[in-house]
């Protein structure tokens, strides 16, 4: 008596040989269960069988159930494994086939990294966990009245919540990388613009002093003056990113060389990585000195 139908694409070893093994305690009782395949055109048929015996209708419900219960689990954990992936390619390949190969791939990548990610919050409740709950779910509600079950069917007419949450796990995906493309163009237009404008000093010492200010020195240790320090007090104003300041300062001065004071900056700081892209080879990371000393250098720097 054939119990329950499982059709899929692909490999289907790995789901037979799991749900042999789960089996296993409905054989103990007395129950033997058989696990068979077939093909079909393009699809591998697992089905579950009962092998002799007759049953009586409430052992027959209980054996169900118990089938039931062993497929969502392993057909919800084939979607997330095998499924998702093939989802968030084909949404890329249909939605964003503009894209080169490069970024396409960049695109999956970030895509998977988002899902990955348990602070991600472009969709509520939707880490691997949750995920793997609501398709259980799903997919016990469809077995309660149906015998066979297709699952790129069931994904594709079952899941259209969960599959349009991808469509915004890629959206993201795409948005972060058009804004690191836009961050990539603006570092190659000030990194020209440094390297045909004449260095206004030939080393210029730049110490960050917690979150919000800074200074410049010349290779003597005196104070650099411009217009935009001039004009600008680091310390109150509210209305420019000190960071933005600072990288405006650096590129008005142009020196040959740029020292930066703070050992307590790490080298992945965002403000670090942007000088660095910027001024490639001018740049040196002092980790100590009479500068780095002072007690107007802060420890409180963010490495975001």
């Amino acid at each position: 008596m054939k119990l329950l139908s499982v059709g899929l694409t692909g490999i289907s070893q790995d789901i037979t040989m799991r749900l042999q093994q789960d089996c296993c305690s409905l054989m103990h009782e007395g129950f033997r269960i058989a696990i068979d395949e077939m093909n079909r055109g393009k699809y591998t048929f697992i089905g579950c069988n009962i092998v002799e015996g007759e049953l009586s209708f409430r052992n027959y419900e209980r054996v169900k159930d118990s089938l039931k219960n062993y497929v969502a689990k392993i057909v919800a954990d084939f979607i997330l494994a095998n499924e998702e992936k093939t989802i968030i390619q084909r949404l890329i390949e249909r939605n964003y086939h503009y894209f080169s190969k490069e970024e396409q791939k960049i695109i999956y990548d970030n895509s998977l990294k988002l899902l990955n990610d348990s602070s991600c919050c472009v969709i509520q409740d939707f880490s691997a966990g949750s995920r793997r709950k609501r398709i259980i779910s799903r997919l016990m509600e469809y077995l309660d009245n149906h015998h066979e079950l297709v699952v790129d069917g069931f994904v594709q007419f079952r899941l259209k919540d969960y599959r349009d949450n991808l469509a915004q796990i890629v959206d993201k995906a795409v948005d972060e990388l058009m804004l690191d493309l836009e961050y990539q163009e603006f570092i190659r237009v000030l990194r020209y613009f440094i390297n045909v404008q004449e260095p206004q000093v030939e080393e210029t010492h730049v110490i960050i002093q917690g979150t919000s200010s800074f200074k410049l020195l010349d290779e003597n240790g005196q104070s650099i003056d411009n217009q935009y320090l001039d004009s600008f007090d680091a310390h109150y104003s509210d209305e420019i990113n000190y960071q933005d300041l600072l990288i405006t300062a650096l590129i008005a001065v142009s020196p040959h060389h740029v020292v930066l004071h703070n050992p307590y900056l790490p080298a992945t700081n965002e403000l670090i990585r942007t000088i660095k892209s910027i001024f490639e080879d001018r740049v040196m990371h002092c980790s100590g000195c009479e500068l780095c000393k002072s007690k107007s250098v802060s420890q409180n720097i963010d490495s975001e």
